[in-house]
């Protein structure tokens, strides 16, 4: 039987009052835990990280056994504990420098499809090729969070007149990647009975906004073995969707 989700959102216009919310979950244990186990809390940077820090001691005149993760720090750890850990992925570091060796290939720049490129890297500069590179690593590591179907659809031979995807081949054949191991582990876990391990009994994301649809999708899978506390800044104390319908209903007349 597949598990029934516990997903609670919490939603506000002030950071403070969310904070106050957190901090009082805080104070009930999780039963199947032991008390030394660390709760987890999901947040988009450092500088949340301190603040929520100082709001939860404030409150409660500590804040210790917890964990602070980015949602792509949780998202890499579900993959490991799920799919096993692997020595050849593709992050930004090794994308910078596999580019790099791409870019200098003679064989690679002579395609058709790579001359404004070959024309640009005929300079004898050697930092040319290094910083392209550097864009283009940053390029499709956005990608493997965000445009996980272009990524496949490349490593399937789409779009063979498309630089980044030429590009994206050479680096990325017979490798594992971000893309393709988010797409296995929503295979197997997304839905179905099948249920991820090694997650937190109680997951809480605090002010995350600007994540993509696949980091959503696999934070929706711990809250099918635990519970997902989301709390979520808004700009408008109303629910943020009736506002939205509301909207769409003025300009439908």
């Amino acid at each position: 039987m597949t598990a029934t989700p516990d997903f609670r959102l919490y939603h506000g216009n002030a950071l403070e009052v969310l904070a106050e919310l957190l901090a009082e979950t805080l104070r009930t244990p999780v039963v199947e835990d032991s008390p030394l186990q660390p709760d987890t809390i999901l947040v988009p940077q450092v500088a949340m990280r301190r603040w929520l820090q100082s709001a939860l001691a404030r409150r409660h005149g500590i804040a210790a056994n917890l964990e602070f993760l980015t949602p792509g720090e949780f998202v890499s750890r579900a993959l490991e504990r799920n799919l096993g850990k692997v020595d050849d992925d593709l992050d930004a570091a090794t994308l910078h420098w596999r580019l790099h060796a791409a870019l200098l290939d003679p064989a690679l720049r002579a395609q058709s499809a790579l001359a404004p490129l070959a024309g640009y890297l005929a300079d004898t500069d050697p930092l040319k090729p290094w910083t392209l590179a550097g864009e283009l690593a940053a390029t499709f590591e956005k990608y493997q969070a965000w445009r996980r179907d272009w990524l496949l659809r490349w490593d399937a031979g789409a779009d063979p007149d498309d630089p980044q995807a030429i590009l994206w081949r050479a680096v990325a054949a017979g490798r594992s990647h971000r893309a393709r191991r988010i797409q296995d582990y929503l295979a197997r876990f997304a839905a179905g009975d099948a249920l991820p391990t090694g997650l937190p009994a109680r997951l809480f994301a605090f002010g995350t906004l600007n994540i993509s649809p696949d980091v959503l999708r696999v934070l929706a899978t711990q809250a099918r073995v635990g519970t997902l506390h989301f709390y979520l800044p808004t700009p408008s104390a109303t629910y943020w969707g009736d506002l939205q319908s509301l909207g769409a209903r003025l300009r439908n007349g």
